[in-house]
């Protein structure tokens, strides 16, 4: 059901002519996902196959039907596309997720981004967002995991996790 929603969807946006229709077919595939939100195995196959294939052209529709639908079974596969760093189309999105669902089994996966640096991303969003997602796991694990960050030589992650610490 959700691959048919999502193709669906996915012919939609491709018809539309304006960005203001784009606005309303979004608004009305979330309310959809609300409304019937897809099965979590669902959801899990299609991160599968975003995960085989990086330029899978509905990655963010299946985003939002996790989103509708959270489950700690996502981790696994949502820490496979964190730890590809080459895959780095999705991991914001996938860091919030992890931040949401505080699965202690996505701690490695968040260390692991907490190293990552792209050019187009010039405030470390995605370092700084599994940061957060780490404070919010709470584990002894993930505040050494902090406090190591602490001593990061880049001012934004060392600012970011001494204000996480001071806040623990």
């Amino acid at each position: 059901m959700l691959s048919k929603t999502i193709e669906k969807y996915l012919q939609l946006f491709k018809d539309s002519s304006t960005p203001s229709e784009s606005s309303l077919l979004l608004k009305e595939m979330n309310k959809e996902f609300e409304t019937s939100p897809p099965l979590v195995s669902e959801v899990i196959q299609e991160l599968e196959e975003y995960a085989s294939n990086p330029d899978y052209p509905v990655a963010s529709f299946i985003m939002m039907a996790a989103w509708s639908n959270l489950s700690k079974d996502y981790t696994p596969i949502l820490c496979q596309i964190l730890n590809d760093e080459n895959n780095n189309g999705l991991h914001e999105s996938v860091i919030e997720l992890l931040d949401v669902l505080r699965d202690e089994r996505a701690i490695p996966a968040l260390s692991k981004a907490l190293t990552y640096r792209w050019s187009y991303d010039e405030w470390l969003n995605v370092p700084r967002k599994s940061l957060l997602a780490l404070a919010e796991i709470g584990t002894p694990e993930a505040k050494i995991i902090i406090e190591s960050a602490a001593q990061s030589p880049e001012e934004l992650i060392s600012e970011d996790a001494n204000l996480i610490l001071d806040n623990w």
